[in-house]
């Protein structure tokens, strides 16, 4: 039992080792100014000042955790994850969609509530993923969505409930 616990927990150490790596690559260097001061944007509830270099996405507006919770708390918002399946089964925050970035960047839009907030979270610090995600809902003509400011680790630091998978019993041979 132990060593099934020990696997549990280095596959999900490799598994956020892994986003980590994948968010610092697709991003590295954009949008430090939300890395390095995230409670200024929070406050401000606002994407960064533009810069010469600027991607679409980093023009996407953030929300912050408690704008979040009250939206969705009011039933005016949807959280979705953009993590991936895998990363949505090991944890997520309760009460997301699971939402692949392959299918958004397909044009499947489909399940997504035109009349509410979509709020988009990932696990980087500074939200690329999340932010991909909200550019191309905007291009497809939904007009309130932004991305949760520090994603999940943000989330949970704020004591916002998670779902996480319980682990795999041992087989008997």
């Amino acid at each position: 039992m132990k060593m099934i616990l020990k696997l549990g927990r280095g596959a999900l150490i490799v598994a956020t080792a892994s986003l980590a790596f994948a968010c610092a690559k697709s991003g590295a260097g954009a949008n430090q100014a939300n890395a390095a001061a995230p409670t200024a944007v929070a406050a401000n509830n606002a994407a960064p000042a533009p810069s010469p270099t600027q991607s679409p996405e980093d023009k996407t507006p953030r929300i912050n955790i408690e704008e979040a919770k009250k939206l969705v708390a009011e039933g005016k918002a949807v959280i979705i994850d953009v993590r991936g399946t895998d990363a949505y089964k090991l944890a997520h925050i309760k009460g997301s969609l699971d939402v692949q970035m392959n299918k958004l960047e397909t044009g499947d839009f489909k399940g997504l509530p035109k009349d509410k907030h979509i709020i988009a979270y990932c696990s980087c610090g500074a939200e690329q993923t999340s932010a991909r995600a909200v550019a191309l809902l905007q291009q497809a003509g939904f007009k309130d969505a932004s991305a949760l400011l520090g994603g999940t680790s943000a989330w949970e630091s704020s004591g916002g409930p998670m779902v996480r998978a319980s682990p795999t019993p041992a087989k008997k041979n």
